[in-house]
């Protein structure tokens, strides 16, 4: 069978994603197979549509979903609150596939990362797009919808316009000289990828001896430390551990946890000295220690590579009362016009960086021109500004985002929760 998967509520452009999804049923329905189409407005949603393909005996032979997307996959929920598979849910779903089966994924820049990761869990060929999608009532060509009828063909396709290629892209846009852009297939990979830092550790720890020279971060920091004092911290994405031994003074107890065991390596032998801190790796979105048994806890330039949802669920039960989250990370996001003073001080406080630290400045250089680090970057990519924004402010709204500086495509985006007492964020749909 075909399943054709949509959203209507988490962003705009629900009706149109709805009517596109009808075009592919009944186009699909004309070769004489079964066909089914259903609107999925949630993680669960999801799941069950899969449960009861499952347990009817059918199989998947193609598989689309057609709505909008984050860096990790496909988006549910609405803005007020945003849902998505995390890679660990991804990976403990079932999805009854035929064999030979074909996953789509018409929505943007699924192909950046999303459609390779899926290709390897789920052993399907997928297909997604490497820039943004659009509507347009021709598959071959943008033409704009303009159309009031329910049942009018539209189609969801991917063109450079302008948000990825400016005024110029908009204009062969529209003039219909620019023509779609094909999908992007991936194959199942036989072997695994490492997405670790294990090939980079040892140019990571030499870059990042003293964390203090990301003078933004660590000046931030400084402001938003849980007032009790000495505290217990949890430092989830440590690295070489030296957050922690940056803030060993603060500390009546320090453990980092990291994914990388060749981190976790170079952190122990590196502060084996200092008996109140402890580091472990800890390669799923669950904690091994009790409830209740951290005043704070930081992700520093890690948050990225984390299971939001799960690991998130992990973080509040062993905060204790009062205890607060703090988390600093580099976000996709284009430079705005309107943003160029920001950007002209970011730039300014950066030159002056490099000239107050330049040994920092060139092992920096070196790791991140060093293929290692290029091929893990691959596997590791920056999420989108809103994903944070849309995330943390509906799971925590009395919470504070700040933007620390501002680049040409990324920022640097800086939280602090507040107090929190025990408990949960909103109960999810999954699992």
């Amino acid at each position: 069978m075909i399943w054709i998967g949509y959203t209507t509520i988490y962003r705009e452009g629900g009706k149109q994603f709805a009517r596109a999804a009808q075009t592919m049923a009944r186009e699909k329905e004309e070769s004489g197979r079964t066909v089914l189409c259903e609107a999925v407005e949630s993680k669960g949603e999801f799941l069950e549509a899969m449960r009861r393909i499952e347990e009817s005996g059918e199989r998947i032979e193609e598989l689309h979903f057609i709505g909008h997307s984050g860096v990790y996959g496909v988006m549910f929920g609405s803005r007020q609150w945003p849902e998505q598979f995390s890679p660990h849910e991804w990976r403990t779903t079932s999805i009854p596939f035929a064999p030979n089966a074909n996953a789509f994924f018409h929505a943007c820049r699924t192909s950046r990362w999303f459609t390779r990761f899926f290709a390897e869990t789920f052993q399907v060929r997928t297909h997604g797009y490497y820039w943004y999608t659009c509507f347009s009532r021709s598959p071959s060509r943008f033409l704009p919808d303009h159309s009031s009828q329910s049942s009018a063909p539209l189609y969801v396709i991917s063109i450079k316009g302008k948000k990825s290629h400016g005024l110029i892209g908009s204009a062969l846009k529209y003039s219909g000289i620019a023509k779609p852009e094909p999908m992007i297939a991936f194959d199942p990979e036989t072997t695994v990828p490492d997405r670790s830092y294990d090939a980079v550790s040892i140019l990571y720890d030499k870059t990042f001896a003293d964390i203090t020279v990301r003078e933004d971060e660590w000046s931030w920091l400084g402001n938003h430390l849980h007032e009790k004092e000495p505290l217990r911290v949890l430092d989830i994405g440590c690295g070489n551990g030296a957050l922690l031994a940056a803030l060993s003074p603060k500390l009546t107890r320090g453990i980092g946890v990291d994914a990388s065991k060749e981190m976790v390596e170079r952190a122990r032998e590196r502060f084996k000295d200092q008996k109140h801190l402890q580091f472990a790796q800890v390669t799923e979105p669950r904690l091994p220690f009790d409830d209740q048994s951290f005043d704070l806890v930081l992700s520093f330039m890690s948050f990225r590579y984390l299971d939001w949802d799960p690991i998130m669920a992990e973080i509040r039960r062993v905060l204790a009362p009062g205890g607060k989250i703090l988390i600093v990370d580099m976000a996709a996001s284009p430079f705005r016009l309107r943003e160029s003073f920001a950007l002209l001080r970011s730039k300014i406080r950066h030159a002056q960086g490099r000239r107050k630290h330049p040994e920092f400045a060139q092992n920096l250089q070196a790791l991140v021109n060093h293929p290692d680090w290029k091929e893990m970057v691959r596997y590791n990519p920056a999420r989108a500004e809103h994903e944070y924004r849309w995330y943390l402010a509906s799971r925590f709204p009395e919470g504070t985002i700040e933007t620390l500086n501002i680049g040409w495509t990324h920022r640097l985006l800086a939280f602090d929760s507040g107090p929190l007492q025990p408990g949960k964020t909103e109960p999810l749909s999954y699992p």
